[in-house]
This record gives structure tokens, C-alpha cells and sequence, in this order.
């Protein structure tokens, strides 16, 4: 009788672990399962294909076709794909049916004007369309009356859960805006302006400098600011071949100029009571641009034209 109860105990016992890991190892395959695959994503807006890894970007509208393979049927249970709270819609409707003849298709739970819609968990693939607008300013973070723009990379446009709310499949996307494009596009130029051959090896030292000043103030937020810092770096401003004095002018110009775009960034997020400090320094700047304008113009023009457009431009934040 004691063997006979034992026994009972670990089958009991046996069958509780077999449970709970099952439903472990379930939890685990559903993470670690996408049903979601890309077909093509459409920029409505422009009226262009977007090439894959190409960001989406804010105020532009989109047709993204994906494919969801669902890998078995379950009987009672659906799968439910839901967009992203943050888009918008475009046109009558967010969602279009491609596959016609799946076998989870209801029509009762199929609500193609609303964000989410449901299918019935049957074996088999579906392809489906969705379009939407990305809100203009879904990049821009505001503070003290300054306006930010941040890059949102692996945003989540598309989730796809099952039954008891596991994820089955996603679709991500980067989110950008003009104005960090213009900088990533204006960034890559400049990096390849030695290797083009259209300016003199001498200046790597000096470009890269000024590209990472760049990319300091591009990850603040200020990705035209950023680009303003890389336009200093141009064939008219950037003779070739330097001597050794005119290469220590042109580190030099750059530099400060790069470190001025910082502070003017740090001065401006401060509070009014800090103008007086603000304009001090912006003075003390144009002072050392003026300097250094002087020097130049017995090397380049171009260059000393530069430091004067630079030192004016700083006169009219003063």
C-alpha cells in the first residue's frame, strides 16, 4: 500500500514538472519566434519604394506588406496583430487583406479601420498591407525652449501575440527625421572627402576631429547644428597642399569653431538669468576669430572669408 501511494506520489509529481516546464519551453519558442516577415515597404508620401534598413520618416505616410507564416493550428485559440498606438491613418482604412482564401479569416473579428485586428490560429501563411502616417514630430523632445531630435532606432511598428498575450512576431523599424537624415548624409560626404581625393591627406586629422565635435552635438539632439559644424569642411576651405603653419591655422579654426557650436548649444539650454555669461563668451570668441581671420588671410582667402562669415554669424547671437 506504502509502494502503491509512493508510487502515485511521483507519477503526480512527474506530471506537475512535465506542466511546468512545458509551459516554460512554450513561452521560451514564442519568444524566440517571429511569424512576421517583411515583403515591402512603400514611402506614399515621396511616392518611392524604401529600400531595406532604410529609416521611415516623420510626417511621411507608408504601405508596409508583410507576411505572417503561422506554423500550426490551434484549435481555439487566434493570433492578434496590433500597430503601433503612435501612427496615425492614412486614408479610409489602416489594414488590407492580401490572402483571400486563409482559413483564420473572420469576418466578424477582421476590423480593418481599427489598429488590431484578429484571425483564427490555423496553419498556413497571410499577407497583408498596412498603411499609415508617422507623426511629424514623433523625433522632437522640447526643454527650455529648445527643440531636440533623436534618432528611434528599433521602433516597434508591428506586434503579434497570441491567445494568452505571447508575442509571436514583430516588425522594427528606425524612425528618423529631414533634418537627421540631412546630417547622416552630410557626415557620410565628409568622411570620404580624403578618400575621393578631394581634398589633401594632410587633413585627416583635422576632419575627423571635426566630424566627432560633429557627432557630440548630432547625439545632443541638434542634428543641424551638427550640420552646420561638418559644412566647415569644404574643398574652397580646405586648399591643398598645406604647409605645416597653414595646417595649424586650419585645426585651429576648425576646432574652436566646433567648440563654440557646443557652447552655444549648453548656453542656450540655460535660463535667462545666464544671458550676460552667454553673450560674454560669444564675444570672447569673435575676438579669437578675428585673430585668427587675420593670420589666415596671409595664407588663404577662402579660409579667412570663412573665419569672417563665422565670427559675423556669432555677432548676431551676441
Amino acid at each position: 500500500m506504502v509502494k502503491i501511494n509512493l508510487a502515485g506520489r511521483n507519477l503526480a509529481l512527474v506530471i506537475f514538472l512535465a506542466i511546468l516546464l512545458g509551459g516554460s519551453l512554450t513561452e521560451t519558442c514564442a519568444a524566440q519566434t517571429n511569424w512576421v516577415s517583411l515583403i515591402s515597404v512603400s514611402d506614399k508620401t515621396s511616392n518611392t519604394p524604401v529600400p531595406v534598413g532604410q529609416s521611415l520618416l516623420a510626417g511621411h505616410s507608408y504601405n508596409v506588406t508583410i507576411q505572417v507564416d503561422v506554423p500550426f493550428t490551434q484549435a481555439g485559440s487566434g493570433f492578434t496583430l496590433k500597430l503601433n498606438d503612435a501612427m496615425t491613418i492614412s486614408g479610409t482604412q489602416y489594414w488590407y487583406l492580401l490572402t483571400k482564401n486563409y482559413g483564420g479569416y473572420d469576418s466578424n473579428t477582421f476590423t480593418p479601420g481599427e489598429r488590431s485586428i484578429t484571425f483564427k490560429q490555423t496553419s498556413g501563411k497571410i499577407n497583408l498591407a498596412v498603411l499609415f502616417s508617422v507623426p511629424i514630430d514623433i523625433t522632437v523632445q522640447q526643454a527650455l525652449g529648445v527643440t531636440y531630435r533623436f534618432l528611434k532606432p528599433d521602433f516597434q511598428l508591428i506586434l503579434v501575440t497570441v491567445t494568452g498575450g505571447s508575442t509571436v512576431g514583430f516588425q522594427k523599424f528606425n524612425i528618423s527625421d529631414s533634418s537627421i537624415e540631412n546630417y547622416l548624409k552630410t557626415a557620410e560626404q565628409k568622411s570620404n572627402l580624403i578618400s575621393a581625393g578631394q581634398v589633401d591627406k594632410a587633413y585627416s586629422a583635422l576632419i575627423s576631429g571635426v566630424m566627432a565635435q560633429a557627432d557630440v552635438v548630432y547625439k545632443l539632439g541638434l542634428p543641424e547644428k551638427a550640420t552646420d559644424i561638418l559644412n566647415v569642411l569644404s574643398v574652397t576651405n580646405l586648399p591643398a597642399p598645406p604647409n605645416n603653419s597653414m595646417q595649424t591655422i586650419l585645426m585651429g579654426a576648425a576646432g574652436l569653431f566646433a567648440v563654440v557650436a557646443i557652447a552655444m548649444f549648453l548656453m542656450y539650454s540655460r535660463v535667462n538669468s545666464k544671458a550676460s555669461m552667454r553673450s560674454s563668451t560669444i564675444n570672447d570668441a569673435r575676438n579669437e576669430l578675428a585673430g585668427l581671420e587675420v593670420t589666415a588671410a596671409r595664407y588663404d582667402e577662402s579660409l579667412a572669408n570663412e573665419l569672417k562669415r563665422l565670427k559675423e554669424k556669432l555677432g548676431e547671437e551676441a
